[in-house]
């Protein structure tokens, strides 16, 4: 009989499977492959696991938790994005051209990952046919994510961009502190208040 631990793990490796089938066909000795190089990783709410100044050298899958990533300028902390069950986390702009990043990766509740080290990655890449697809659609992804926000952040008001993050993350509000929402928006908390009953007064 397997254990809770095994049976957590073979749902978080079928999910990742999943993701990566939609992109490229994996042998079973491919699946193998990938199985090795995935590491579980429990976090606890408030750990950092990337720090601001280092290379980061993982790309971690989401399995369950929450994860932000910040700038902190002059002392102020800036969330540029939340991360959730489904999804990767990392700072993949460090983590493809090996320079220090610019932000810090901390977790906001207790999270359970799936990493892949830079090396595995080097060795998925070299050893499984058509890996390199699954980072060219990946970060073709994420840099549309980056400019979408981007662009928000540069155009949008603070309360059409708490109006986006209702309207694509409605299952965090309840589960993300209000005073790290109103960082994301870039206002106090007090005005994320008045933000919210404005809203909801709509």
């Amino acid at each position: 009989m397997n254990s809770p631990l095994s049976s957590q793990q073979d749902i978080a490796f079928e999910n990742i499977f999943k993701q990566i089938s939609k992109a490229i066909c994996l042998t079973e000795k491919d699946i193998h492959l990938l199985r090795s190089k995935l590491h579980p990783k429990l976090i606890k709410a408030s750990e950092i696991i990337h720090s601001q100044g280092s290379v980061c050298n993982f790309e971690a899958y989401i399995q369950k938790g929450i994860l932000r990533s910040f700038y902190t300028i002059n002392g102020n902390e800036r969330i540029i994005q939340f991360f959730e069950e489904g999804q990767w986390v990392g700072d993949f702009k460090s983590f493809v051209s090996r320079k220090p990043s610019k932000i810090t990766i901390q977790a906001i509740e207790d999270c359970e990952l799936y990493v892949l080290s830079k090396d595995g990655v080097n060795i998925l890449s070299d050893q499984i046919l058509n890996w390199d697809k699954i980072g060219e659609i990946f970060y073709k992804n994420l840099f549309i994510q980056k400019d979408r926000d981007t662009e928000s952040l540069l155009t949008s008001t603070p309360e059409e961009r708490y109006s986006f993050f209702l309207e694509n993350k409605p299952k965090l509000v309840n589960r993300i502190p209000q005073y790290f929402i109103a960082q994301y928006i870039g206002v106090q908390p007090e005005s994320l208040s008045r933000i919210r009953k404005r809203i909801f007064k709509k």
